[in-house]
């Protein structure tokens, strides 16, 4: 009997491509196939190259050139982080990008600082599908999204004593904005290392201008960016929530 494809746990025949890598071309090329001279697509790859989406067909562990925080992925903290990392010594990347550091304006918060207790992440609205500068200037989406708020669940509402549409201000090392409360079983409590930590989103669409205006939620990230390709970290850092 042949053994079993991982996926379907069941025999495969001889001549078969079996495993998690789902290769590019017909699962019965064999190993030892030419490609044809004038071959095109398909035909111009050998059997052991089975990845058109790679330069030279084979699988890579990590890319050859380019990459300055690798070449194996690893787990660190961001750079604000309510927790030690849990599984290095290293806590945060070596190579992050800090811009401005030391600066009133780029204030970072230490590990497990309690005066910013909570995560927090930004991201955007279906309706604001672009950014807040073209959505927010359209009255349909305007009606749609009107005016700026935090997710917080049921736990921290109930521990800091907001209710739903209340006004809370939410502040982080760099400054403090202010929104309406949107309270809801969407977000949760975590339970990382020994402790109970609540985490809270908000879209960062609003501004100064439009018809919809608001405070700006990039106000509260940090000046900390991905070494590769310089994108700031504000999908994860940490702030305070206190109703108004």
């Amino acid at each position: 009997m042949n053994p079993p494809d991982p996926k379907t746990k069941k025999p495969v025949p001889k001549g078969k491509w079996v495993g998690y890598d789902v290769p590019d071309f017909a699962v019965t090329k064999a190993p030892d196939a030419q490609p044809k001279p004038d071959g095109i697509g398909l035909d111009a790859l050998s059997g052991t190259q089975p990845f058109i989406m790679r330069a030279d067909g084979r699988g890579w562990l990590f890319v050859p050139a380019g990459l300055v925080d690798g070449p194996l992925p690893t787990h660190y903290e961001p750079h604000e982080s309510p927790i030690q990392n849990p599984l290095y010594k290293q806590q945060t990347s070596p190579v992050h990008k800090v811009w401005a550091p030391g600066k009133p304006y780029n204030k970072l918060a230490a590990v497990g600082d309690p005066k910013f207790p909570y995560v927090i992440s930004t991201y955007r609205l279906t309706e604001h599908y672009l950014a807040g500068a073209m959505s927010r200037w359209l009255p349909w989406l305007a009606e749609l999204q009107p005016e700026l708020f935090i997710e917080l669940g049921h736990d921290l509402a109930k521990e800091k004593g907001i209710k739903n549409l209340d006004w809370v201000v939410v502040s982080s090392p760099r400054g403090h904005i202010r929104a309406k409360a949107l309270v809801t079983h969407r977000i949760g409590v975590m339970h990382i290392a020994g402790k109970r930590i609540h985490h809270v989103g908000m879209p960062w669409h609003w501004g100064w201008m439009g018809l919809s205006t608001g405070d700006v939620v990039n106000d509260l990230t940090s000046w900390v960016g991905d070494p590769n390709v310089s994108i700031h970290e504000g999908k994860a850092f940490v702030c305070n929530v206190e109703k108004a």
